[in-house]
């Protein structure tokens, strides 16, 4: 073979090659331009529901008697709701989702402590105090308005709510709760029907962590335990859920009452019943909480740290103080 026919058939080789090679690299740049558009898609839908979830918290009155002069300080529920909103708003460990806090108050809640508590950042929504069913008496006087508590249920502009009682240390970022496997949308099932109650809804969420009883509980905790906490949850709100809740409270005897509303909680999202509700991880979240939680990983911590608990850990009761100093040193800026 000549030397030009050599050259040639190179010649020829490399243009099928080069032929080949755009052929595949169009291919590949429309794939990555599909795939970007793609994320970029997902991006932004992944955007729009984070702007969709929220924290929230429950504040219905003082706890305790004010000072003579107005000051907010012995109102020992306002100013945990105070450090509450710091934590999840302010602070190191705060929100990197731009997630709201919500604090629903009810009427007797003064607008001075509206106020103070929007200029703290959360956004205020004054609901009805829901009152308790006459045959139900709680355990607790403060207890007796725990019921405004499910107006949480009512809160359809968000996908999760992720509701917390005001007395909570954080200590980490708590984000990553919403897209906790427990949180997903459940179907109800329709093999506990009892025939004295209404029909439930369709599907639900109902996410939480089971009560501790005591400071001497073991980490991690009992996953076996199947009575809630209320203090610590995550909901998909739904108007028909709440309408639910309503009726079967007003049901006489139908479940224990003394723990109100995390009792009517456990009644309708019992494990054996159609509606069970679902285990977050026990990091996320813990009661009776110890040093020890602490220690194991826990998240956030459920309890009076300002002294209304002669129990609390010690350690940790500092902790939340210090928190309490950093939001108000924050303030004072």
């Amino acid at each position: 073979m000549s030397s030009s026919s050599s050259r040639f058939g190179a010649i020829f080789l490399l243009l099928i090659v080069s032929a080949l090679f755009m052929t595949f690299w169009d291919e590949a740049r429309t794939r990555m331009i599909v795939n970007s558009s793609l994320h970029t898609t997902a991006q932004q839908h992944s955007q729009s529901i984070g702007k969709r979830y929220a924290y929230a918290t429950l504040l219905h009155g003082p706890a305790e008697v004010e000072d003579d002069d107005g000051s907010f300080e012995k109102d020992s529920y306002f100013m945990a709701t105070r450090v509450l909103a710091y934590q999840l708003l302010h602070s190191n460990i705060s929100t990197t989702a731009d997630i709201p806090f919500l604090v629903l108050v009810t009427e007797a809640v003064t607008q001075e402590k509206q106020a103070r508590l929007r200029e703290d950042g959360a956004t205020v929504i004054v609901v009805d105090k829901i009152d308790a069913p006459a045959w139900m008496h709680a355990a607790s006087g403060r207890w007796l308005e725990m019921l405004t508590k499910l107006h949480i249920f009512e809160l359809t502009d968000y996908d999760k709510v992720c509701y917390m009682d005001s007395d909570i240390l954080v200590v980490e970022n708590l984000d990553g709760v919403f897209e906790d496997e427990a949180t997903n949308p459940r179907m109800t099932t329709r093999e506990h029907v009892v025939s004295d109650e209404p029909a439930m809804p369709p599907q639900y969420v109902l996410a939480a962590h089971s009560d501790n009883y005591a400071y001497d509980h073991p980490y991690p905790p009992d996953q076996e335990r199947d009575y809630l906490n209320a203090g610590f949850l995550v909901i998909q709100p739904s108007k028909e859920l709440f309408d639910y809740y309503v009726v079967i409270s007003k049901i006489k005897d139908r479940f224990l009452a003394d723990a109100m509303e995390q009792n009517l909680l456990n009644y309708v999202h019992r494990w054996s019943g159609d509606m069970p509700w679902q285990r977050l991880w026990y990091g996320w979240n813990t009661n009776f909480a110890t040093f020890k939680d602490y220690e194991g990983g826990t998240k956030s911590f459920h309890d009076k740290y300002w002294g209304g608990n002669a129990a609390s850990d010690a350690v940790l009761c500092k902790m939340w103080q210090e928190q309490r100093r950093k939001m108000e040193e924050h303030w004072r800026r």
